[in-house]
């Protein structure tokens, strides 16, 4: 597989004319594009070919969450060389989307049956003003930042982590989204303080959690959180999910997560 991406004048070019190309987007491919840009649509990139991979689709596509933690695992794994500079470029997540994973975006954003302006903007390219949410909504962006984030080579399954996020996709907004999700060194205690109170018996709802990456967030504003130990987040992670967590019923199976 080649690594491109698309230039900045031909991404200008496509948002600025969605309006009216936008039923475009449910064509099996983007072979129009070239068309309608009377140009390239790619440019290759400094990197050498690397390893073709697909991405899983295999669940129904109102469930298409359920790929997620796979999805998360293969992008990271075969693209884990990219900086999180390179990985912050808008460029290259819409090569990615509008070349070699076309059908997967379609497939996971819906965007075969209903396709929006916005819908377009937020998964083939940048759409959001803040910059964290468009790295968490853009198709293949997500699935780096996911993977980047949680991957932890010491753990037992180094992808536990990455596996638990995708749990829910509330999960995601609330952990990654936010100015101190840019730091694995900060996610990884925080996703595990809540694994270990969620093993010991307590149930921890996406309410919950939501509560406590806020406090994570408030921490933020007490501590350098980039210079604290992971030991420290941990602790105090852990401390607060018990406090706001309730006993899990021995009856009561782990909901099943919403499909985004």
């Amino acid at each position: 597989m080649k690594l491109q991406f698309v230039c900045y004048d031909n991404i200008d070019v496509i948002k600025s004319n969605l309006d009216s190309w936008v039923n475009k987007f449910k064509q099996p491919s983007s072979d129009w594009l070239s068309e309608e840009l009377n140009q390239p649509l790619f440019s290759d990139t400094k990197f050498k070919e690397i390893k073709d991979f697909s991405l899983d689709m295999s669940a129904d596509p109102k469930k298409a969450f359920l790929t997620e933690a796979e999805n998360a695992i293969r992008v990271y794994s075969n693209l884990k060389f990219l900086t999180d500079s390179q990985a912050s470029d808008e460029r290259l997540w819409a090569g990615l989307c509008l070349g070699p994973f076309w059908t997967y975006v379609q497939y996971r954003w819906g965007i075969d049956q209903k396709c929006t302006v916005s819908a377009v903007k937020d998964h083939f390219f940048f759409g959001q003003k803040a910059g964290r949410r468009s790295l968490t909504r853009n198709a293949l962006s997500r699935l780096w930042w996911i993977g980047r984030l949680t991957y932890d080579e010491k753990r037992k399954d180094p992808w536990e982590l990455t596996k638990f996020i995708c749990e829910s996709s509330d999960y995601i907004m609330h952990a990654l989204e936010r100015n101190t999700s840019n730091n694995p060194a900060i996610i990884r205690p925080f996703l595990s303080a809540i694994i270990d109170v969620r093993k010991s018996g307590r149930e921890i709802n996406t309410d919950q959690f939501g509560l406590l990456a806020k406090y994570l967030n408030l921490l933020g504003g007490i501590y350098i959180l980039d210079c604290l130990p992971e030991e420290r987040i941990y602790e105090k992670i852990h401390a607060k999910a018990l406090e706001i967590s309730t006993p899990s019923s021995p009856k009561q199976e782990v909901p099943s997560t919403e499909v985004q």
